[in-house]
């Protein structure tokens, strides 16, 4: 009898976390259903290049922004996403911190040239999900997405970490990527002795205001 009572029990509480796992996610999406929009002024999208190379001492990190971007996301019923983001390529902007006005902007012309991102031909840089699912950490998004950069379109995982204020919703975290899956080859010097390394990382810091009316 004691055996039997105990597996009821056991069973009980199984269902009872199968209903959380289950009930806890759609709560969740309730709260923030509707039509989403970026606001630009308070969002922010980065990209770190570091340096490589048997002689990367003497090279430099670069640290660059992106300085045109739109967006938007729709939240829909049992926690469904769509996700789109649109970034000008030609607005991306070397802010190295150690060198000079004429060095970031040495930088940034080969940077957006016809050798490495190419703008005149491929002027924007678009992400579209293809899903969004609930992340490991509380409060995490777990987002497979289309990239295309370069006129390559690839699939991404990324992790989305939110926070949630009234009308708006925060959504950052970083990725690394990599140029050569790209078609973008790093930039060599020294017979390649100096150069930036393959992996890049993308950080992310977006602000999503909800439409109304």
């Amino acid at each position: 009898m004691a055996t039997r009572r105990k597996g009821v029990i056991d069973r009980r509480k199984q269902i009872v976390a199968t209903a959380s796992v289950l009930f806890v996610p759609l709560g969740l999406a309730a709260q923030t259903l509707g039509n989403y929009v970026i606001d630009p002024q308070a969002s922010r999208i980065e990209i770190h290049v570091l340096k490589g190379g048997l002689l990367g001492g003497l090279g430099d990190d670069h640290w660059i922004i992106l300085g045109r971007f739109t967006g938007s996301a729709e939240a829909g019923t049992a926690g469904s996403w769509t996700i789109r983001v649109t970034g000008d390529t030609g607005s991306l902007k070397v802010k190295d911190r150690n060198a000079s006005e004429a060095t970031r902007l040495q930088i940034q012309q080969t940077m957006l040239g016809p050798t490495q991102l190419d703008v005149t031909h491929y002027p924007f840089v678009e992400l579209r999900s293809r899903s969004v699912t609930l992340g490991s950490a509380p409060g995490s998004l777990h987002l497979l997405a289309d990239l295309t950069l370069h006129g390559v379109t690839r699939h991404e995982e990324f992790s989305l970490a939110t926070e949630r204020a009234g009308d708006h919703l925060r959504v950052y975290g970083k990725k690394t990527l990599r140029l050569r899956d790209y078609r973008i080859q790093p930039v060599r010097k020294a017979l390649g002795a100096v150069r930036v390394s393959n992996e890049f990382e993308l950080v992310y810091d977006i602000t999503l205001r909800r439409k109304t009316g």
